[in-house]
């Protein structure tokens, strides 16, 4: 005899492509395996558009209109990231209540469980995509810093990193108990090495690589992304490396190409792009936050590593669309 697993996909404008397609393809693979399982998909928004633009804009889904109540009830609901889901969210709260009320599973991915934690801040048990933590700490929010698996669970609501890791948490919540050997299939078919669990680390940030490990550099980084707005001198990073300033030198330009100095300042102007694009702080805030000591300084150096200088920036983003609320983001063009 055949089981359906009913799953909703809910997109918002500006969902992130990755995580739509993960997702399908875990449950359309799973399907073609199994001989007694069937997930059925549906895609969904709160939004009126029956096309909804993903992040990047070129890629649009169809969906249907979400609408929360018995008959349309699934085993899943998974509310996937991106630009879009903020605005929805407020609305939405109420609905995801719901819904874990009624003994189904909500899983909330990337900036989809940045919203859940905004609105339940006390939540102990929860995780969000590693970027979004680096943002939230710059714009002055509450998220502690701390190592993040890459998805975990409090009753029926998980929230999740999002991005590839889809793969592993849908597997892992979903598939799997159904048929361990089942999900396996479909990850050797997905060509992953193995299913990642919900506690494996996420990276701290674009630093935690093996190269920067394999060096004995990530004290160093690390003291470095916690000082961005009153840099450290170069002498007191060799001290918390452990060695003279000149073996530090040496590390840094055998393993990264460049010189602490260097590194450093391209650590602080990456935060202040960040911080140009994803959020509504003034550009003097923003310069001093990543320790430019006066605005000429900063714009001359932001230009030279992005091209463009950030007023510039912020001007060629307010010219694509009107600014949310306590934010400064791209909004994708509506399809024709």
């Amino acid at each position: 005899m055949t089981r359906h697993i009913r799953i909703t996909i809910l997109v918002e404008e500006g969902f992130v492509p990755t995580e739509l397609a993960l997702a399908k393809d875990v449950f359309r693979i799973a399907s073609r395996l199994s001989r007694d399982l069937r997930f059925a998909t549906q895609v969904c928004t709160t939004g009126q558009e029956q096309l909804v633009e993903g992040a990047g804009g070129g890629l649009y889904v169809r969906a249907s209109a979400f609408q929360a109540n018995d008959a349309s009830l699934p085993d899943h609901l998974i509310v996937l990231g991106g630009a879009g889901v903020g605005a929805a969210f407020d609305s939405l709260k109420a609905q995801l209540r719901w819904i874990e009320r009624m003994g189904r599973n909500v899983i909330l991915l990337s900036e989809a469980a940045l919203e859940w934690t905004r609105r339940y801040p006390d939540m102990v048990t929860f995780t969000l995509h590693w970027e979004n933590q680096q943002l939230e700490t710059d714009a002055g929010f509450s998220i502690a810093a701390r190592d993040l698996p890459l998805f975990a669970q409090k009753d029926r609501i998980t929230t999740a990193g999002g991005m590839t890791s889809a793969a592993d948490l849908l597997l892992n919540r979903i598939v799997v108990p159904h048929s361990p050997r089942l999900a396996q299939a479909v990850a050797q078919v997905l060509l992953m090495d193995r299913i990642r669990e919900g506690a494996d680390r996420q990276p701290r940030s674009e630093n935690d690589v093996a190269s920067v490990r394999l060096a004995g550099l990530e004290p160093v980084i690390t003291a470095m992304e916690q000082n961005l707005e009153t840099p450290l001198p170069t002498a007191q990073l060799a001290a918390i490396s452990g060695v003279s300033v000149r073996q530090m030198e040496r590390r840094f330009k055998v393993f990264l190409g460049q010189s602490p100095a260097a590194f450093y300042r391209s650590l602080r102007l990456s935060r202040a792009k960040h911080l140009v694009e994803q959020t509504a702080l003034s550009l003097p805030e923003i310069s001093v936050a990543c320790g430019f000591a006066n605005m000429t300084n900063f714009s001359k150096k932001y230009a030279k590593e992005f091209g463009l200088t950030p007023a510039k920036r912020r001007t060629q983003l307010l010219s694509v669309a009107p600014v949310p609320a306590g934010s400064v983001a791209e909004h994708s063009a509506k399809p024709p």
